[in-house]
């Protein structure tokens, strides 16, 4: 029997505990003996998954869903033996909101986005002036753009539907999965869906009123996005990192394993800052392109500098527990979100008691979510936590009307977590690729790259994995 071949995944994210778990079990089914290594430089397995419970409350500091219409996380989930425990949004309350001024505005109904699927909607809203309405109305009236050279999502909302549609909806709404500025964020690489629409139907509102696609688009009894392909863990997320930890007997977890460099000296070696060396017949990189970018600098130069095109932005969550009746307005949807010309420091709130059961337990308490940083609010994560604390609390008064101080408040930092996409992304990725392919052994996997999404995350690591059991045959 052959020795068994090493490989070390550095990072114990979603990517990188996917990537290991897919390479774990794709090497069993082929008999392939593999010694597996997974270095984390922090204290805990999961990157920014992380659930924690206080006084109660169920909170999740990073992401707090993934979605249903990209299948690979609840694919996943349902393979760990977690199906059970797979929740759906409250849906009695599947609605938005968007900030304006200091007041609380229903996205429009079947709004997908920053476009409506139905005029009905946009004649409605408040949100957009007569003027704004008749512009995004005119949207099938403008022509397809001819070449295909990729574009900002704000040059196409505004090309399309007008200023006032990017301004008041789109930037809000998009800031809020991409915390980018619509000015830089690749059209094609986001939403490509809506630059076919364009191309096949000459215009996005045409594709969506078609009734097919309108029905995909948006749900017609729900304000905001779909909803009810939003899920989440009874346990919280963290449940999908305990299992995939579970499944993989045998497999080294190292902790507090913080690498500075990997090098290729007659086989690939990972120099820890702690003086350990590890060595491997491959590695898997499952880290911020940045910080593989600075592993590899002097070992591959060209590759390092393709790594820091990709650029990252900080971000954080803001947690804050309230007693029944602290909050005056009404909390009768999942959140909101804050457009950039609002001028707050909010990016979004989510009304987490209201949008996921049991995330208050068994009591009638209130736990809201903001989230912060960001392209949009870079300034935001400058501050000390206790200013910060105090500065969204007075936003959180002015909009709500918080009666009460809080009975709790939990802060979450995630520095340079979210990587930008750019206009000309993908190519830049197929470059960055196209680079690595001259240090076979070599991996790179996470959400530098194809998506930023869980679902994202997880394709593309089990995708890596299945390149990493191909190198080893």
């Amino acid at each position: 029997m052959s020795a068994p071949k090493k490989v070390a995944v550095v990072g114990g994210g979603i990517s990188g505990l996917t990537a290991a778990y897919r390479l774990h079990s794709l090497c069993q089914q082929s008999g392939i003996p593999v010694n597996l290594s997974i270095l984390e430089a922090r204290v805990r397995f999961g990157g920014v998954i992380e659930t924690f419970a206080r006084d109660g409350f169920l909170m999740e500091g990073g992401p707090d869903s993934f979605i249903s219409e990209k299948p690979w996380a609840l694919e996943l989930c349902r393979e760990l033996g977690l199906e059970k425990d797979i929740i759906q949004t409250n849906p009695d309350m599947r609605r938005s909101f968007i900030l304006s001024g200091s007041k609380l505005m229903p996205v429009p109904e079947g709004f997908y986005l920053m476009a409506p699927s139905s005029l009905g909607a946009l004649v409605r809203t408040p949100l957009i002036s007569l003027a704004g309405k008749l512009r995004m109305a005119m949207e099938c009236l403008v022509p397809a753009k001819k070449n295909v050279e990729d574009e900002s999502v704000a040059s196409f909302i505004r090309r399309r539907f007008g200023r006032e549609a990017l301004d008041k909806i789109g930037q809000p709404m998009i800031g809020g999965i991409y915390t980018a500025d619509p000015e830089s964020l690749s059209l094609q690489t986001t939403f490509p869906r809506f630059l076919s629409m364009e191309r096949e139907f000459g215009s996005v509102s045409r594709a969506l009123m078609r009734p097919k696609l309108a029905d995909q688009a948006a749900e017609k009894k729900a304000s905001g996005p779909r909803y009810s392909l939003f899920l989440t863990l009874k346990n919280g997320l963290d449940s999908m990192v305990s299992a995939l930890k579970a499944k993989m007997s045998g497999v080294e977890f190292l902790c507090g394993a913080e690498v500075a460099q990997v090098s290729n000296d007659r086989g690939w070696k990972i120099h820890l800052r702690n003086g350990r060396e590890i060595a491997a017949d491959a590695v898997c990189l499952a880290v911020p392109a940045p910080h593989a970018a600075g592993m590899l600098a002097d070992f591959a130069p060209d590759l390092a500098a393709g790594l820091n095109t990709i650029p990252y932005e900080s971000v954080a969550t803001l947690h804050f527990v309230f007693s029944p009746g602290d909050i005056r307005h009404p909390l009768n949807g999942f959140g909101f979100v804050v457009p950039a010309t609002e001028k707050r420091n909010m990016v979004g709130c989510t009304f987490s008691h209201v949008k996921f059961p049991g995330r208050a337990g068994n009591s009638s308490g209130i736990l809201l979510r903001v989230f912060l940083g960001g392209a949009m609010e870079r300034d935001t994560m400058d501050l000390d936590d206790k200013t910060l604390e105090k500065i969204v609390l007075a936003e959180l008064d002015e909009v709500l009307g918080v009666r009460n101080a809080p009975r709790d408040t939990v802060l979450r930092r995630w520095h340079q977590s979210m990587p930008q996409y750019h206009v000309g992304h993908q190519q830049r990725v197929r470059d960055l690729f196209s680079k690595a392919a001259a240090y076979p052994g070599l991996f790179l996997t996470g959400n530098a790259y194809e998506g930023v999404g869980i679902p994202d995350c997880i394709h593309h690591a089990s995708q890596t994995a299945e390149k990493i059991v191909s190198f080893l045959k």
